[in-house]
């Protein structure tokens, strides 16, 4: 790869190993891995660990609190949450030789980098629900309408990440009474993106009102009915990754992180796991293209310490009204 030393790809060959903690976009990770493998290797042992956001983030905090050596690889759906931790020192200083790709607003030059800036929206099922009453899921307000009682489904926002971030803009934008709104509608709740969009494409639900499209684009290219929108103002963090301070395969993390953000490394990861948040970068996805697909043109603002405060007292709203996740 340009601009990287021969140096480090000899200290990665020598190490051998990776780890690598990922979220729950388990396709875009496995295509990124499957071709590093065949660039580099002389990497013979890359594990992937993968879990929804909030637990993820748990589980690498406690193993750091421990001064325990597992992760090499740390990925995270909350900007918030990477500058925090590379504040705290959790994330080695490196910079990229592909630094200058990516726009200052969108990363920690050395610490972390972007992966996608991760859209979730309102998703249904096309064989469930109709045109009609499709085009009223562009609009936030239509999603607590009589029609969707005992149809509809949820994401935990104990989930974590993106799918946590609706549930901030519903009580931001229109207050606790809208939270009790849903709870009326009786939703099946989930524990992630990946149940939810699995039950939504099975028809076990009709719409699911906090939908990442990273569970669902998989589904949707496999054959599964499914179509979404983006209600404005949309919701849509920067996801990114970083290496681990204290990684145990320091230079093979840096060889994969160099690799994650190349053109192609990008291109792989990208195509299946959000959209693009690399400068002028075309989006991969094949979802882009459909005609029904609309990028939002506006975005909520949203302060990541508020976002932070306030999840206890969501999650306290949740619990009240909406009920417990199956």
């Amino acid at each position: 790869m340009p601009g990287v030393p021969y140096g480090l790809l000899k200290a990665a060959c020598d190490e051998g190993a990776l780890m690598i903690y990922h979220g729950t976009w388990s396709d875009a990770q496995k295509a990124q891995v499957d071709k590093f493998k065949a660039r580099f290797p002389c990497i013979k042992s890359i594990q992937m660990f993968e879990l929804n956001a909030g637990p993820l983030r748990q589980r690498f905090l406690s193993e750091q609190r421990a001064g325990l050596k597992l992760a090499d690889i740390i990925q995270d759906t909350d900007p918030g949450t990477l500058d925090a931790q590379a504040a705290e020192g959790l994330y080695l200083n490196y910079k990229i030789s592909n630094d200058a790709a990516y726009a200052d607003g969108m990363k920690k030059s050395g610490y972390w980098y972007p992966l996608r800036i991760a859209l979730v929206g309102v998703a249904w099922n096309t064989d469930l629900v109709n045109d009609k009453d499709a085009a009223s899921l562009n609009d936030w307000k239509s999603i607590i309408d009589p029609r969707w009682k005992g149809r509809a489904g949820v994401i935990d926002p104990a989930a974590g990440g993106v799918v946590y971030l609706p549930w901030y803009a519903w009580f931001k934008l229109y207050g606790e009474d809208f939270i009790r709104k849903i709870g009326e509608l009786k939703p099946q709740v989930y524990s992630g993106t990946n149940p939810g969009s699995a039950a939504l494409a099975s028809g076990d639900i009709s719409v699911l009102l906090n939908a990442s499209e990273t569970g669902l684009m998989p589904l949707q290219s496999a054959g599964a009915p499914l179509h979404w929108s983006f209600p404005e103002p949309a919701t849509g963090p920067v996801s990114g990754e970083a290496i681990v301070a204290n990684a145990p395969h320091p230079n093979a993390a840096k060889l994969y992180h160099e690799y994650a953000f190349t053109t192609e490394g990008y291109g792989l990861w990208q195509k299946l796991g959000g959209a693009p948040a690399r400068i002028g970068f075309k989006d991969q996805r094949p979802i882009a293209a459909e005609p029904w697909y609309h990028y939002p043109a506006k975005f909520l603002d949203t302060d990541p310490a508020d976002v932070t405060k306030l999840y206890p007292k969501i999650a306290d709203l949740f619990h009240q009204y909406v009920g417990v996740r199956q």
